[in-house]
């Protein structure tokens, strides 16, 4: 990291890029992305890797790493064939090689957690109604799953100081969901479910609206909350998914916190004479 400074000039501003970097690029142009007052600059490219097996971890890797196209020695693997459809890739024969071609259906990294809290909510109301099928609860499962590799995918490509939350949040919920599912296994009451689906439904007003008092509250029922869970199951593993459950909300609700602080801060610019002098004093200090 280097300090540098920005250039005014003429109601526009003008920052030089490092050399080192800058002469790496395979293009003129560049994707400039922002967030707050973070900005970003990566080469316009097109990103595309060779793989050596046509296996379905291969295909979930090039989605998550954020590549463009990947080449696969067959497009015979029938595993890895239905995970490039899972992953809305399309999969053309071109002389020989197989070639996915990855198509981003987002662009907004806190709309994607925010589908994967609404799903959560979406699959625990339907399992406190009565109304959630084997099959509801297998696809919410596998939605969540290719949303949290498309949080991972985002940020590869336009890496911003918040996706460090971002991707925290993605695998909370992701792990919430597969605990859900396994729950749901067990054939647990239906009050358990209804308790779930109220503490996930306090954690979406956290989201859409972060603030500290609010987390901290939340925060501060979630033993109840537990303690709640507990009476309601029958048997072990209805207890250890139900609790699990409610971990990972409690989990996600650490991170909201920390957004919110985040975004509570306030910034003034460094005086560098102040810097000088701090300095200077430490070194008296030592001698």
């Amino acid at each position: 990291m280097e300090v540098r400074k920005v250039i005014r000039l003429k109601g526009s501003y003008l920052l030089y890029l490092p050399k080192r970097v800058a002469s790496s690029f395979v293009s003129e142009e560049v994707n400039v992305f922002w967030e707050g007052d973070f900005v970003g600059v990566t080469p316009l490219a097109l990103r595309r890797a060779t793989a050596e097996v046509a296996l379905p971890q291969v295909v979930v890797a090039g989605y998550a790493v954020g590549l463009d196209e990947l080449e696969l020695p067959t497009c015979a693997e029938e595993a890895a064939a239905e995970m490039a459809e899972k992953m809305g890739a399309v999969v053309e024969q071109v002389d020989g090689v197989c070639k996915l071609r990855y198509v981003d259906k987002y662009v907004d990294k806190e709309e994607v957690v925010g589908r994967m809290l609404s799903a959560l909510r979406y699959l625990l109301d339907g399992l406190a109604r009565g109304t959630a099928t084997r099959s509801a609860v297998r696809a919410v499962d596998d939605e969540t799953d290719v949303l949290r590799l498309t949080v991972n995918r985002l940020c590869t490509k336009a890496p911003t100081p918040k996706c460090a939350f971002y991707i925290q949040l993605a695998r909370y919920y992701e792990r919430a969901v597969d605990h859900v599912r396994e729950l749901y296994a067990e054939k647990p009451p239906q009050a358990l479910w209804a308790l779930l689906w109220e503490a996930a439904e306090e954690l979406n007003k956290i989201h859409l609206h972060r603030q500290i008092a609010a987390v901290a509250h939340y925060l501060s029922t979630m033993a109840s909350r537990r303690f709640t869970a507990m009476q309601h199951t029958h048997q072990e593993l209805q207890t250890i998914h139900a609790v699990r459950v409610l971990d990972y909300l409690e989990n996600a609700a650490e991170v909201y916190l920390d957004m919110a602080i985040y975004e509570a801060q306030t910034k003034s610019p460094l005086q560098n004479s102040s810097i000088h002098t701090s300095s200077a004093s430490r070194s008296r200090r030592s001698t």
